[in-house]
């Protein structure tokens, strides 16, 4: 979530904590409460929101990581004994095919590296017994055929998730504009009653609804008015 939304995020559940404290002001006064029930309906949804926008894709990146590592690893390990093999079989073409760094591998994009990686799990392939000594097993050829179909599988997952992050990053975005609009065209004005008849509560009122945009520089509002509109 982008740092001026999740402000304003703050500065809305202010708002919402100090009328909860303040109920006997305002419950028995309709427009008022509708004003404020909304808001919290749509303060409850950002919040939904925020979770899918900060939590969703992130169990996910950490396995398609770990995944990620784990196949470099194995394909590095394979290709480094087809390398030795092919030098002292003086198989100059299949020396040309598997003897690079693991850096190599490491700056493939994620549709890059499953191909890489199963070009050289095909060659361990073909060549079969003629690397047994090598320590080529068959149960080495397994794991790493495994690793490519896991990784592969994983890949669209993670695509569709960074979707729906951005969507509700977008949802959020809307909401939150929606929210201030009704705080600064109908709860502020609403809240104007209490200036003359509750000076403390609409003073406090006024110190919750205070914009605190971090990185940004604010002139002081007037004495009694809100300090800014959003």
């Amino acid at each position: 979530m982008e740092k001026k939304v999740e402000n304003k995020l703050i500065i809305l559940k202010a708002v919402m904590h100090f009328m909860n404290q303040n109920q006997g002001l305002w419950q028995e006064i309709a427009p008022l409460s509708t004003t404020i029930n909304e808001l919290g309906g749509k303060i409850e949804y950002m919040e939904e929101l925020r979770q899918i926008t900060t939590t969703a894709s992130s169990g996910l990146v950490i396995t398609k990581q770990n995944l990620k590592t784990e196949l470099i690893e194995q394909t590095f390990a394979l290709a480094s004994t087809l390398t030795a093999y092919a030098a002292q079989n003086n198989d100059a073409v299949l020396q040309a095919k598997v003897d690079f760094p693991i850096s190599e591998l490491r700056l493939l994009r994620d549709s890059e590296l499953a191909p890489a990686c199963r070009n050289v799990y095909m060659l361990a392939q073909q060549l079969g017994e003629n690397v047994g000594n090598y320590g080529i097993t068959p149960e080495q050829l397994n794991n790493q055929a495994t690793a490519i179909n896991t990784y592969e599988q994983q890949l669209p997952t993670l695509r569709v998730t960074v979707a729906e992050r951005k969507a509700a990053n977008d949802k959020l975005k809307n909401l939150m504009a929606e929210a201030m609009l009704l705080v600064s065209e109908q709860l502020d004005r609403l809240m104007i009653r209490f200036k003359s008849s509750n000076a403390d509560v609409y003073a406090a009122y006024l110190n919750a609804r205070k914009v605190v945009d971090y990185g940004t520089r604010h002139e002081k509002a007037p004495e009694g008015e809100v300090e800014a509109k959003v």
